[in-house]
């Protein structure tokens, strides 16, 4: 195991006041019993080096110190299907339930982690990412020199990347463009909208299905912005099923951050997790210069979609 059994945060809080018992069951621990996080708050956490309890109130500026454990996430029983490996490169089949980069509810279980802890290999990172319900090829160097020239392909744009998506409406056009910017009049504070322009990320639809009630996508995503395909698909009225924070009513992802239980908007959503997939990689090796084609064929994708046609089609 090359992580120790703890990692602490360390943060600077800027938003409006409000009691720190509530940032913290939000944050980490949102089903856990008022018992439970009463002693997290006890032994765990602390607010500018100082002894907290369920009546301290965090104001903008603070300093929050929290003890996450590893015991805090659930045990995976994790082995990763790899799909091209050599000297300097590894790629496996994301799962759509995992993040790539460690973040505060999933540190332990991040993909970044568990494939180093995994393969034993310290040096080994991710080289791009992928949203955690994202599914499909993720790509990690072996090594320093490795992530850097396939980082540095990512970057200028010579990595061709293309996903598939299952929505709820037929595409009326073959390609989105535009900057995306923080939504406006959302209460979502992560979602992004598309503010039109001729410049800025852009996003090809190269083939478009029926599927059942609903249509699959191939799509080719020009740039690599933060939540591109789900804002672009959204923007022109095409969301993704299963998409909780790009469902035309926000009141489903409200409701779903709040609770936490996908089954009170499943009726809507109509699947857990969002039917976005990253079907393949390609790219000249940087090492060895042959054109390198890596996809991911395994039937995970296709089980998850196919639950979308009803059984009358299927047979």
């Amino acid at each position: 195991m090359l992580y120790r059994k703890q990692k602490v945060f360390r943060y600077r809080y800027d938003f409006d006041p409000k009691l720190l018992e509530e940032f913290i069951r939000e944050r980490y621990f949102n089903n856990e019993s008022a018992g439970k996080l009463e002693e997290i708050l006890s032994t765990r956490v602390s607010l500018n080096g100082e002894a907290v309890d369920d009546k301290t109130v965090v104001q903008k500026g603070d300093w929050i110190e929290y003890i996450h454990l590893r015991s805090d996430e659930d045990s995976l029983n994790f082995e990763p299907e790899i799909l091209y490996e050599d000297d300097w490169l590894i790629a496996i089949s994301k799962p759509d339930f995992l993040p790539v980069i460690p973040n505060t509810s999933f540190y332990f279980n991040s993909l970044a982690i568990l494939v180093k802890e995994k393969l034993g290999r310290e040096e080994i990172n991710p080289v791009h990412r992928l949203d955690i319900e994202t599914s499909g090829v993720l790509l990690f160097g072996k090594n320093r020199n490795a992530c850097s020239e396939i980082q540095r392909l990512f970057r200028i744009r010579e990595v061709e990347k293309r996903y598939q998506a299952i929505t709820f409406e037929k595409p009326t056009v073959n390609s989105v463009t535009g900057n995306l910017v923080p939504a406006r009049d959302s209460k979502i504070y992560t979602k992004l909208e598309l503010e039109s322009s001729d410049k800025g990320s852009r996003t090809v639809i190269e083939k478009c299905e029926s599927w059942g009630s609903y249509y699959r996508l191939w799509i080719k995503p020009v740039t690599g912005k933060t939540n591109q395909i789900r804002a672009h698909l959204a923007a022109i009225n095409c969301p993704i099923v299963g998409d909780k924070k790009y469902y035309p009513d926000e009141s489903v992802f409200l409701d779903w951050f709040a609770h936490r239980d996908i089954e009170r908007v499943i009726d809507r959503l109509k699947l857990a997790r969002q039917a976005l997939h990253s079907e393949s990689l390609s790219f000249i090796h940087p090492f060895t210069q042959k054109t390198l084609y890596i996809q991911d064929e395994t039937h995970t994708w296709m089980n998850k979609i196919q639950t979308l046609i009803p059984d009358s089609l299927n047979n």
